[in-house]
């Protein structure tokens, strides 16, 4: 998350408004593979 420049507020709100959990730690596995590769593709997108 620190390379796409989120902070932790932008996290936690990612994760509120998709997942409705404050916390990965909540996340079930699918979620989390999920989040991981949201992330990811955002960030080949910027790099991009």
């Amino acid at each position: 998350m620190k390379r796409l420049g989120w902070g932790k507020e932008r996290g936690i709100k990612h994760l509120i408004e998709k997942y409705n959990q404050k916390s990965r730690r909540n996340l079930t596995d699918e979620q989390l593979l999920e989040f991981w590769n949201y992330l990811k593709n955002l960030e080949r997108k910027k790099s991009s």
